[in-house]
This record gives structure tokens, C-alpha cells and sequence, in this order.
């Protein structure tokens, strides 16, 4: 687990304990900047331009055609999820992409980037997208937990916490006692993510 520190702790390597593969973590960031950017999948100007992106240098020009591809296709997914599964982006009346957020809980200061947050109708939903092949929303409930405390802390706001798995286009909506029980482990744990790893 992860321990306390005088530094805050990004949530990220808290909760992966160690740095992933390149290719998933490249992938990872590459369609997280493309949905902040409302990028099209079909522009293959937007498309060739991710793989300016530092996180793509390492990689052989077959790689790099994979990488793209994957991209394009979870792009894909996530729009086919607009409309349907989440609120279409023109119906959003706030809406904020790549919220950076900290939170000085149990000892510890916990910081992470909030995936997207927006409000529709007068409720506020908190997103976290997802490119796992597997769908273990457990590993991530610490992670949503502290989001969700640290928007209610920060901006007064109670939002729905969900995951969304691109791949499967799936949704993961948490309940507020399940993010809550998150944090009551947190205080018999302290300066350690519960469930991490």
C-alpha cells in the first residue's frame, strides 16, 4: 500500500502501486486528451497530430499505426456512447474536462485530474473514462471517492461519481455510501489508498 508522504500523492500511482505499460499508459493518455478536445476519429489531421503527443516518441512507426487505431476506435465508442448512455455534449449546460483536484484527507494531500464534470438539468456527474479491457469497478472506487470529497469540499457540488468503460461501453455509477465507506477505510488506514494494487 501506498504510504503517507510529506508530498501529496498523485491518485494515479497510488492506486497502480507502479507505472503501466507504455503502450497502455500511452494509450490511456492519448484518448483522454482527445475526448477533453472533442477530437473527430474520421480527421486524420486531429488523428496524426495525437502522435506528436511526447508519450507516443518511444514508439515504432507499427506501433504508432496500432496506437491510432485503438485511439480511433475507443473515440468511436465514446461517442456512440453520447446520447445514450451519457448526456450528448450540446445538452450539458456546464461542463468542465480534465479538472485537476486535491484533496488533504487522512494525512495525506491525495491530487488527480478529474476526467470530466458537467451539469445537465441541475445535476452534477462526475466521469472517469476507462480503457481497461476488464470492467473491476472495485479498484476504482478510492479513486472516485476522493473526487467526489474533493468537489463537494472545493465547489460545493454533489455529483453522481461514475466510470465509463470505453470498450465496452459500459457505465459504472457508484452509490454515495459506496464512495463513502471508501473514505471510512481510509481513516483505520492512513496515508494508504484502500483497495490499491
Amino acid at each position: 500500500a501506498f504510504k503517507k508522504a510529506q508530498e501529496p500523492i498523485p491518485l494515479a500511482e497510488a492506486l497502480e502501486k507502479e507505472a503501466l505499460p507504455e503502450f497502455p499508459r500511452a494509450l490511456g493518455t492519448l484518448v483522454h486528451y482527445a475526448i477533453a478536445r472533442h477530437l473527430d476519429p474520421e480527421n486524420e489531421g486531429a488523428m496524426a497530430g495525437l502522435l506528436l503527443q511526447e508519450v507516443a516518441f518511444p514508439f515504432a512507426e507499427e506501433e504508432k499505426r496500432r496506437l491510432l487505431e485503438e485511439v480511433r476506435d475507443l473515440l468511436r465508442r465514446y461517442r456512440g456512447m453520447l446520447g445514450t448512455h451519457l448526456a450528448p455534449l450540446e445538452a450539458r449546460e456546464e461542463d468542465h474536462a480534465e479538472l485537476p483536484l486535491v484533496l488533504p484527507l487522512g494525512g495525506t494531500v491525495w491530487y488527480g485530474v478529474l476526467d470530466r464534470l458537467y451539469r445537465v438539468g441541475g445535476r452534477w456527474y462526475l466521469e472517469d473514462y476507462k480503457t481497461d479491457h476488464e470492467v473491476r469497478p472495485e479498484v476504482y472506487r478510492f479513486q472516485l471517492a476522493i473526487y467526489r470529497r474533493a468537489l463537494l469540499e472545493a465547489w460545493g457540488v454533489e455529483a453522481e461519481a461514475r466510470l465509463v468503460y470505453l470498450r465496452p461501453q459500459r457505465l459504472h455509477a457508484f452509490t454515495p455510501g459506496e464512495l463513502e465507506e471508501a473514505l471510512r477505510a481510509l481513516e483505520k488506514s492512513p496515508g494508504e489508498a484502500p483497495g490499491a494494487g
